[in-house]
């Protein structure tokens, strides 16, 4: 994950993820597991209690210049401060201050089955509003489901009618749904920015030129696993969700033009890339046309 210089964070945060703790040897140590934790030493003259007290000021709301200022109150010099702070950016431990995020952001759920209900059941203590749909018809206008993002659950296929109304309306959505027992996330498709379902069709049809027929007595199927498969499944999804509800860039999503294929008999996790079709219009959207074709993976 690439940061940014410390000296142009104006507002620091330590990775809420890892606690601070003090060592008994009079050391600090940032997370506790083992490959990755950092373990810093006071500078002389001050206890690890101290510094410990310090780390607590990159909240995200105590800007650099102050941070700085207020480890002198605890016997910290600037200059040892400031080196500290290069340290932590370098550990990759620092992260600008996100945005405030949508007080009320939407999320829509569409879809019937173990997928769709394990999602909503995922994001029931969310900050965010869920509304629910399972059938698309011709005169479903999505422009009035007024979202963030569309997780298009459970289908093997989604309906081709309502992927092109999130395409030409710019909506973000992503697939989720179960093939022959394993769980598949993805792709995450941000419209004009990314590859989009059709691309998927598309590479696929390259590799077997009867996929179309396949895939249409797929359609309107939904997949079945165990509940195992089911939850982790919904936890992927979920996790690819939270990113977009964070607000921050980097890192970006990785089902961004990738599929996550989980397999809990094989306890594997599987990135399947899916490029842009040079054959698909997406490529062509007038969607944010002043967006990078695609994002970072």
């Amino acid at each position: 994950m690439t940061q940014a210089p410390v000296g142009r964070v104006h507002r620091p945060t330590l990775d809420p993820r890892r606690p601070v703790v003090v060592r008994p040897s009079g050391r600090v140590q940032i997370g506790w597991d083992p490959d990755t934790a950092l373990i810093l030493t006071p500078p002389d003259g001050v206890d690890a209690t101290a510094l410990a007290s310090v780390l607590q000021l990159l909240d995200g709301r105590t800007s650099r210049p102050s941070v700085v200022w207020r480890a002198v109150d605890h016997g910290i010099s600037p200059t040892d401060m400031s080196t500290l702070l290069s340290e932590l950016d370098e550990a990759g431990l620092l992260r600008p201050a996100a945005a405030p995020p949508d007080p009320t952001p939407a999320i829509r759920i569409h879809g019937r089955g173990p997928l769709a209900d394990a999602i909503a059941t995922g994001l029931a203590g969310a900050p965010v509003r869920v509304t629910r749909s399972t059938h698309f018809t011709a005169d479903t206008d999505v422009t009035r489901w007024n979202c963030l993002c569309v997780i298009l659950t459970d289908d093997l296929v989604a309906d081709p009618r309502l992927v092109d109304a999130l395409l030409t309306t710019g909506t973000p959505h992503l697939q989720v749904r179960l093939r022959d027992g394993r769980g598949v996330v993805g792709p995450l498709v941000l419209p004009g920015r990314t590859s989009c379902l059709r691309c998927a069709d598309l590479t696929r049809c390259a590799a077997d030129e009867e996929w179309p027929h396949v895939a249409a007595q797929l359609l309107g199927r939904v997949g079945h696993a165990g509940p195992a498969t089911v939850m982790a499944t919904a936890a992927v999804a979920l996790g690819q969700l939270e990113k977009v509800l964070s607000g921050v860039a980097l890192p970006a999503p990785a089902s961004l033009d990738a599929t996550l294929e989980l397999d809990l008999d094989t306890h594997r996790l599987t990135v399947r890339p899916w490029p842009r079709n040079p054959r698909c219009g997406c490529s062509r959207s007038t969607v944010f046309l002043d967006e990078p074709a695609n994002l970072p993976p």
